[in-house]
């Protein structure tokens, strides 16, 4: 069976070699005489969607070729027809400001496609000066990577290729920023490479996108580069449907071109043969090649079938091995890495905004303009690999306003990444931190992200189809949306229970101590009581405001529950409330916030009420609330814990990230 397919990949590459390449060469290529390359799709056999759309198609390239004598640049239009499916959408765009040779190329590119594409429903051709396409469906104003054509010189840079490379790399992204910001929507620059030699550049998009859309399309089409065609060439260009770069080694853009002569398509017979023997010699060739053709088609439909079925079965195994029998359900969140390294200019560190023990965390903008937080694993980290697959089961099932959105994640090649909901306030402790940070928290804000917060667990706890511990929830793991709403995130360590399971306890004891309720920490015992002890400590701390000074952090959390404790007992609650804050506040709501966490840090897990209590306290202004009993101390029970390692323990810092990433602590 190996030896058969073996022999389909020897005929199919004949075959594609006979063909040049996916993208048909139409003409070799020199400085003066370029490539010119077509791209036909989703041919179609229907004899009566073939007359009505081919009449319109052609009717749209002579219209087409007709404007190109406009001065435009860019142009599109369309052909209406009774029947909207034979409606036919064009458009050409010129790279240069050459209109009379604009024109020329626009007219030839029609003839092309015309004699090439007889059966596509959409087809597009590409020379050095411009590209016609056409097609059944309206693709104007929609930002396309699709069909991409890449190639690079065929010769190598001859020097310090490393550093060739990196002047290349550094230039385009330049002209990325600069052809995005640009009126036109372009840009080129040259760069010294030595004393006596350049490099020189040139990056396109399309007229009508935005700079967000250009960027990110410009993103793909450099990416290119340094992984794919042209690393080390001396030259190379990377074209996509709505823009494209291109570098070379010498001035292109003032290059005469002459390539509007190509040599012809088709072999024509010797101008004195006969035209019996011109039939004859044809009807050989025909009954000789027809047949060789046709097989080494099937041939190569055969093995690009059978790849792409191995191609998806191994990423479907990859994923099954990961995700077991939730694969096939995860798999429609997918995302190509190629599609996150252009959200995020190839993880640039312009785009980093956060760093943490497993990792990286990006802001992306993707193709539509929607914004993105990618969390980047780090490949060495088999904790991390946990907790990936962890947040994807768990997360991926759930959907409230409190609770982080996960759009998507990626599996490939050693890459373990996670896609959010892009959320622009940071997280809540960016805030608490931070004195001038916390001005900014009004006590009605603070009050509406307790109730946030509140809500969000008990969405876990109860309210979803899953009843969901987290395990470590924290300032550093709730963000902030554009309106200051609470977002929980990070569930990497959260645990799914049974519906009628109250508890459970592991050996393996994970979260950030401080924030675990003491039956967690001391003996591995977590239940939804866990979380309320977290809701707890959180509540006191937005009241009171964090504080960093020279005792650990755990130490200083402890401290917030004793002053809140001792402020409560001598009846001076509201001195409690953070110094800073600014604006009014009505003391009694500050008073039962101070009595709702006071209930939900109490030692025995029996004594603190869940969290549909909870929202039902903050939601009921009248309703009477039990007396609280001193809460457990940290330090106390650290000591209980008898660990040694104080320096792992005390050297723990908080996140300012918008996805936080969860420190480890062995039990």
């Amino acid at each position: 069976m190996a030896s058969f397919y073996f022999f389909i990949l020897q005929l199919s590459f004949f075959s594609l070699f006979l063909h040049c390449s996916a993208y048909n060469i139409i003409q070799g290529a020199t400085h003066e005489n370029p490539k010119a390359f077509y791209n036909c799709t989703r041919n179609t056999t229907s004899a009566s969607y073939s007359v009505a759309y081919r009449s319109n198609v052609k009717t749209l390239l002579d219209w087409l070729s007709s404007n190109a004598t406009n001065h435009d640049r860019f142009y599109n239009t369309t052909v209406a027809s009774q029947h909207k499916a034979d409606t036919a959408y064009g458009s050409f765009f010129c790279m240069r400001n050459a209109p009379k040779l604009c024109q020329q190329c626009v007219t030839e590119a029609a003839k092309l496609l015309s004699s090439l594409c007889t059966i596509a429903q959409e087809a597009i051709v590409w020379y050095e000066v411009c590209y016609v396409r056409y097609s059944d469906r309206c693709f104007f104003s929609t930002v396309e990577d699709s069909p991409k054509l890449s190639f690079g010189n065929d010769e190598d840079y001859k020097g310090q290729v490393e550093r060739f490379n990196a002047i290349v790399w550094d230039m385009l992204n330049d002209l990325r920023n600069e052809a995005a910001s640009a009126s036109d929507k372009r840009a080129d620059k040259s760069v010294n490479i030595t004393d006596n030699q350049n490099t020189y550049g040139c990056a396109w998009c399309l007229p009508y996108m935005s700079e967000d859309k250009c960027r990110w399309c410009l993103s793909v089409a450099i990416a290119e580069n340094p992984t794919g065609c042209c690393r080390g060439k001396s030259g190379g260009s990377v074209i996509l449907p709505s823009c494209g770069v291109r570098y070379e080694l010498y001035p292109f853009l003032s290059v005469h071109s002459t390539w509007l002569s190509p040599p012809p398509l088709l072999n024509t017979p010797p101008p004195f043969a006969s035209p019996g023997k011109r039939k004859q010699k044809t009807l050989t060739i025909v009954v000789t090649v027809v047949p060789i053709v046709v097989s080494l088609v099937l041939l190569s439909l055969g093995c690009v079938c059978f790849l792409r079925r191995k191609e998806t079965k191994n990423r479907h195994d990859i994923l099954k091995e990961s995700f077991g029998h939730d694969s096939t359900t995860l798999e429609s969140l997918r995302f190509e890495l190629v599609k996150i390294e252009a959200a995020t200019n190839r993880f640039a560190k312009e785009n980093m905004i956060g760093k943490g023990g497993f990792g990286e965390v990006y802001r992306g903008i993707l193709s539509d303009g929607q914004e993105i937080a990618v969390k980047r694993l780090t490949g060495s980290s088999r904790q991390g690999a946990v907790e990936f697959k962890n947040e994807v089961q768990v997360i991926a099932k759930l959907q409230h306003r409190n609770l982080v959105r996960l759009l998507g994640f990626c599996l490939e090649d050693d890459e373990k990444i996670l896609i959010y909901e892009y959320v622009p306030n940071k997280s809540l402790d960016y805030f608490l931190l931070d004195i001038k940070k916390r001005r900014l928290l009004s006590w009605s804000e603070r009050l509406k992200i307790i109730r946030g917060i509140a809500r969000g667990i008990l969405y876990l706890h109860e309210d979803s189809c899953l009843k969901i511990i987290h395990r470590d929830l924290k300032p550093s793991n709730v963000l902030l949306d554009s309106n200051m709403n609470p977002k929980i995130s990070d569930f990497g360590m959260a645990r799914i229970v049974a519906g009628d399971e109250n508890e459970a306890s592991t050996g393996r004891i994970v979260g950030t101590y401080g924030y675990m309720s003491p039956e967690y920490a001391m003996h591995g015992q977590f239940s939804v009581k866990s979380d309320v002890f977290s809701f707890g400590v959180m509540v006191l701390e937005i009241i009171n405001g964090k504080r960093k000074g020279c005792l650990s952090e755990p130490e200083v959390i402890d401290d917030i529950r004793r002053h809140a404790w001792t402020k409560w007992t001598k009846e001076r609650a509201l001195e409690l409330l953070d110094p800073e804050i600014e604006g009014g506040y009505c003391g009694e709501e500050v008073k039962k916030c101070i009595h709702i966490g006071l209930l939900c840090v109490q030692e025995d897990p029996n004594d603190r009420p869940t969290m549909a209590t909870v929202v039902l306290y903050l939601n009921n202004p009248s309703i009477n609330l039990p007396s609280p009993h001193e809460p457990g101390y940290f330090k106390r029970n650290r000591e209980q814990l008898n660990i040694t390692n104080d320096k792992e323990l005390d050297n723990i810092t908080d996140s300012v990230n918008d996805i936080s990433l969860t420190k480890f602590f062995p039990r």
